[in-house]
């Protein structure tokens, strides 16, 4: 159980390490041309890059991430009602053993956004409970092996969709 913790806080910091990085990702070498010195090397991890998209490939674990106008992702069970109180500015699927889960980033949010998310889950028939904080808070709901989470604050909200196998 700990090992498992310390891969997700692992690939939680290397995350933004590697949108960093992204940039120089399809270069062969720097601004002089040489190349890195490891570009020979085999290595466990595949990385794919598009305009708007990365995928990530371990052994055991593929990590999407994509940015710039995703809509809602598919995928998603069809019970999960898609969240409509804002503008979805990017979404990172991750797919392991243990099942799939989504992290979704929207803006824009409506002010009641949490209130009227609580209320579309429990219409789906999840147990859902709510905190409201202002224009904020959150929203939490279960419903057999899906579980979400919605956080939100100055008009942006994390909405995070894990389906267990």
């Amino acid at each position: 159980m700990a090992r498992q913790g310390t891969v997700r806080v692992a690939g939680a910091l290397l995350l933004p390490a590697l949108l960093a990085t992204l940039g120089g990702c399809g270069k062969a070498g720097d601004e002089h041309g040489r190349k890195p010195a490891d570009a020979g090397r085999q290595s466990a991890t595949k990385v794919e890059e598009s305009a708007q998209s990365v995928t990530i490939e371990t052994s055991g674990r593929t990590v999407e991430i994509m940015a710039g106008g995703v809509g809602w992702p598919a995928g998603i069970p069809a019970e999960v009602p898609p969240f409509s109180f804002g503008s979805i500015r990017s979404v990172t699927r991750s797919e392991s053993g243990e099942g799939l889960s989504w992290s979704i980033a929207a803006g824009e949010l409506q002010p009641d956004a949490i209130r009227r998310y609580a209320a579309l889950l429990k219409e789906r028939g999840f147990q859902a409970s709510s905190m409201i904080v202002g224009r904020g808070g959150s929203v939490t709901g279960q419903k057999g092996n899906i579980s979400i989470a919605v956080v939100s604050s100055d008009g942006t909200a994390t909405i995070s969709v894990a389906l267990k196998r």
